[in-house]
């Protein structure tokens, strides 16, 4: 890895990584279901190398009912930055479930997947109304961000979760708090507009939700056929991308060992973000 510079946040291209989150696999293919691009841990999840199923048609690798979900899928992807979801699907016969995102980038349909996790307890539907009970209940700014920062954390169960404002400059400020006991507080905070650099706010309005499940684990780096290139494949709206050098070493420092955000959009523009942090590895569901 290349030594860490801190200069260069705004000119990094933190959508081409050329690698993914190895907590799930990706498979990338053209317009024939013919496989040109796939992560190099692909073997761990569905039992094949990835040698192995670059140039095979999809079929040739995932399960009939798999590929019937995706493509009904595919039927309801609309404009660029449209991500479908598909959960607990049996990607070979007889296997265990994933859970599924789909999402074109440019002229390939890139798939990504992670084993499925059963929660037989939530209730998706049912969690969300009762937040958003909580929430409507709230009379001023400072008392909705408050509560939703609440809300999240026993949501999610990350150890601090903030409510990140941007101002016009670019700069932030922490607007809201809940974190647990015997933590350094973070509220009223200040950072410079260089703490989220210029591409990574643009990538926060586009795609609405980021998870960082362990900042040490190894990139899964994404190997192609000949005449494609995976280094230069957009992950702008995946699930998986792996993560910047500098921004893994902004986390460190702060003793962060896993973390999520979530855009918080007003008129379609980025407002500020709920910013999760965890202080060890910490994976949450798809769904």
């Amino acid at each position: 890895m290349n030594k860490v510079d801190l200069t260069n946040c705004d000119r990094e291209p933190i959508h081409v990584p050329g690698s993914i989150q190895p907590f799930g696999f990706l498979l990338t293919v053209l317009s024939d279901f013919t496989i040109c691009i796939a992560s190099e841990n692909v073997g761990d999840h569905l039992g094949r190398d990835w040698a192995d199923v670059i140039q095979q048609p999809l079929q040739e690798v995932l399960s009939e009912t798999a590929i019937k979900a995706i493509r009904a899928r595919i039927d309801h992807l609309s404009g660029p930055d449209a991500v479908e979801r598909i959960f607990a699907v049996p990607l070979q016969d007889g296997g265990k479930p994933f859970d599924l995102a789909i999402h074109f980038s440019g002229a390939y349909l890139i798939i990504e997947g992670e084993p499925s996790v059963a929660e037989p307890d939530v209730n998706s539907g049912e969690l969300v109304r009762l937040m958003l009970g909580r929430v409507r209940k709230t009379r001023s700014m400072t008392e909705l961000a408050q509560e939703s920062a609440r809300q999240m954390k026993i949501l999610t169960g990350f150890d601090r979760v903030m409510v990140y404002r941007f101002h016009q400059d670019g700069s932030g400020e922490v607007v809201a708090e809940v974190a647990a006991g015997g933590l350094e507080p973070f509220l009223g905070l200040h950072y410079p507009a260089s703490d989220i650099p210029r591409q990574a706010r643009i990538l926060y309005q586009r795609n609405w939700l980021r998870i960082i499940s362990d900042i040490n684990a190894r990139p899964a780096l994404l190997s192609s056929a000949p005449s494609h290139s995976a280094t230069l494949l957009d992950l702008s709206m995946s699930v998986l991308r792996s993560v910047s050098p500098i921004h893994i070493e902004y986390l460190r420092n702060m003793g962060v060992g896993a973390s999520m955000s979530v855009s918080i959009l007003r008129d379609g523009k980025l407002w500020g973000l709920f910013a999760c942090h965890h202080y060890s590895p910490r994976h949450i569901s798809f769904e």
